[in-house]
């Protein structure tokens, strides 16, 4: 039995459209299932730790089937107390679908709901979880730890993602089918108005930093992708416990306007200031708050966060 969580606004209204297709084609097949109508990111949380008790209880593997994007996905992963006895899988319907883009999951519906329910693919995926304080600021209010299974980022990368949920580009563009173009031109717009900062990176247990003068984001990579399909981590893998980090500091405004399209081909490491770092935990500290996103989903600013890699702890069907 399939428990299908549907994000109806996704991509401007095309999940509810998708649904209905894809309904029709689990009926022809005579395949059952049970569908929940999300109406927000909470919700899609409360359903997915509902049926996880529910499912629980009655000793059974759960099966979830999620029709939206990266943000949805991550929802769902935020609001289940544990991914055991969880099957997870996507039929991708957002505007970046970075996740579907990294399992090679077809961006049209129909084949991939076919590939689900006829020669499905099994991968135990690893997660990650960002641990997050704003030491700067005492008063602010204290964030809960977060997982992803795309990406995380603290500062440009995540100002990125604060413009592109707020976007009037993004509705328009996902109308046409180009909603990951936002990502792109907010991209363009943002790098004039991102803060510079220092910071001090620490991988796994060292306690000898890696001093980033000023950082312009430094990003966690579980996938190759992430905001639309920028390769920001070209030999990552996500099956083997280790997280691809994307640093880049110390560049012009107008040097990184060059060299993001490189960001889109993967080959952008070749430049200074572009750097890799490979590790199964970090912790970043910055000199000041940052925007920090995980899987495209933005939170307040935080100045320190900690971020640690599990290992094949997610059972991905697609």
């Amino acid at each position: 039995m399939y428990q299908i969580i549907v994000n109806p606004g996704a991509r401007s209204g095309s999940g509810k459209r998708t649904w209905e297709r894809i309904q029709q084609i689990l009926d022809k097949k005579n395949i059952p299932y049970d569908v929940h109508i999300t109406t927000s990111r909470q919700d899609a949380s409360e359903y997915s730790c509902a049926l996880y008790n529910e499912y629980l209880e009655k000793k059974e593997p759960l099966h979830l089937v999620v029709l939206g994007g990266d943000g949805t996905m991550n929802a769902i992963i935020q609001g289940l107390p544990s991914l055991d006895n969880v099957a997870l899988s996507t039929i991708p319907v957002g505007s970046s679908n970075d996740l579907a883009r990294a399992l090679g999951i077809s961006f049209t519906p129909d084949e991939a709901i076919e590939h689900l329910t006829s020669k499905p693919t099994t991968l135990y995926m690893d997660y990650g979880m960002v641990h997050m304080e704003n030491t700067l600021t005492p008063e602010a209010p204290a964030i809960p730890d977060k997982p992803f299974l795309v990406s995380t980022g603290l500062g440009y990368d995540a100002a990125v993602c604060v413009g592109a949920n707020t976007s009037g580009f993004k509705r328009m563009l996902n109308k046409v089918g180009l909603g990951k173009l936002t990502y792109l031109f907010v991209s363009i717009k943002k790098i004039f108005s991102t803060t510079y900062c220092d910071a001090d990176l620490y991988l796994d247990d060292s306690e000898t930093p890696i001093h980033i003068e000023r950082m312009l984001f430094v990003a966690a990579m579980n996938n190759k992708y992430e905001g639309g399909g920028f390769m920001f981590a070209p030999d990552a893998s996500n099956y083997d416990g280790i997280l691809n980090l994307c640093s880049v500091s110390g560049m012009s405004r107008f040097r990184v306007l060059l060299t993001l399209p490189h960001g889109l081909k993967g080959d952008h490491f070749r430049f200074d200031g572009i750097d890799e770092y490979k590790a199964h935990s970090y912790t970043l500290k910055t000199s000041e708050p940052l925007y920090i996103h995980t899987d495209g989903e933005t939170f307040d600013k935080v100045d320190l966060i900690r971020v640690s890699c599990h290992k094949e702890s997610v059972r991905i069907i697609y």
